[in-house]
């Protein structure tokens, strides 16, 4: 877990000590050879495909993406880590297990950047030497 992740974690469970957090990891896909595309019901069986304990919240599918598609899987867990694994766990249970997704190809899970909401956890700072 990259240190600004755990600021972020820290600075969420400070607000809300009762509470699970909620991350969004993105899967990000390649399609089969061949030019066939992922085909569009992925995300709603990624969502069908999770264990109750596995605390999948919410699959969207993205396509257009280069080189295929990324879904954005939400999930309630004690931490980023548990969250990722977890992820890429429901995503190979789909694509292995199902003829209809042969040839999509899992190419990475982790957590995206989200620049903005990092950023209101920064002091302000007053406006950038480059007046930015």
């Amino acid at each position: 877990m990259t240190e600004s992740v755990q600021l972020i974690t820290l600075a969420y469970r400070r607000r809300h000590p009762h509470s699970r957090a909620m991350y969004l990891v993105h899967a990000h896909l390649a399609p089969p050879a061949g030019g066939a595309g992922i085909p569009e019901g992925i995300a709603a069986r990624v969502y069908a495909s999770a264990r109750p304990e596995e605390r999948l919240m919410h699959v969207s599918l993205h396509s257009g993406m280069p080189p295929g598609a990324v879904l954005g899987l939400f999930l309630s867990l004690p931490n980023l880590a548990a969250a990722e694994r977890t992820a890429r766990a429901v995503c190979l249970r789909v694509l292995e297990g199902s003829a209809e997704f042969r040839g999509v190809t899992l190419l990475r899970c982790e957590a995206p950047l989200v620049a903005p909401y990092y950023e209101l956890l920064l002091p302000d700072a007053g406006p950038s030497p480059t007046g930015d």
